[in-house]
């Protein structure tokens, strides 16, 4: 008796599938040939996105940054998913690289769990919170962005004020100003830097 779909698993489906495509490749109709070349590339895709997200369980710390790495360069909603939960990783270095991967793909999806990163425990990992805040250029992250310029930590602030810059939110303009006289000179430079940006 002939064995049904169900009984072959669905990593086999998908490379049949991915086979027959690539022999469609060579349809002589150019339409047939765009559209069995954009199956593929949605097909193996997502088999990047499963082999990504398993790397991403790895103990080893070097095959995990690979893999935030790789699932930005996917960027597909898989990707972003498995992306968000890398934040919540116990190693800041992997929690900073998916910051900074999300903040580069600047989903409005992923706002949300950035906010969130700004209480992280690693300063590094807030820092690239912030940037990747900023990297959206959405005033509504502004407020949430200001209510960090009294942090002790000056790289906080500096991030902070570039940030707001990036935000380009006028209302951040007064509490920008109120620190171009700060004793930190990187502080007054990053303030500087911010008010360049703002309307």
């Amino acid at each position: 008796m002939p064995e049904g779909p169900n009984s072959e698993n669905a990593s086999e489906r998908r490379r049949r599938r991915i086979e027959r495509l690539r022999h469609a490749l060579r349809d002589p109709e150019p339409n047939v040939r765009t559209a069995v070349a954009r199956a593929l590339e949605r097909l193996e895709s997502r088999e990047d996105v499963a082999f990504l997200v398993e790397r991403l369980g790895s103990d080893d710390k070097l095959t995990r940054l690979n893999a935030v790495y790789g699932l930005g360069a996917v960027g597909d909603e898989k990707a972003l998913a498995a992306l968000v939960r890398a934040l919540r990783d116990p190693v800041e270095d992997i929690r900073a690289a998916a910051v900074r991967t999300l903040g580069e793909l600047r989903a409005p999806a992923t706002l949300d769990p950035l906010v969130e990163r700004l209480d992280d425990s690693s300063s590094l990992v807030r820092r690239q919170a912030i940037a990747a805040l900023g990297a959206f250029g959405d005033a509504r992250v502004a407020p949430v962005l200001r209510s960090l310029l009294d942090e002790e930590d000056l790289e906080i602030v500096r991030e902070v004020l570039r940030a707001l810059g990036a935000c380009r939110d006028p209302h951040a303009e007064p509490e920008i100003l109120a620190r171009i006289d700060h004793p930190d000179a990187g502080i007054r430079a990053a303030a500087a830097e911010a008010l360049g940006w703002i309307d």
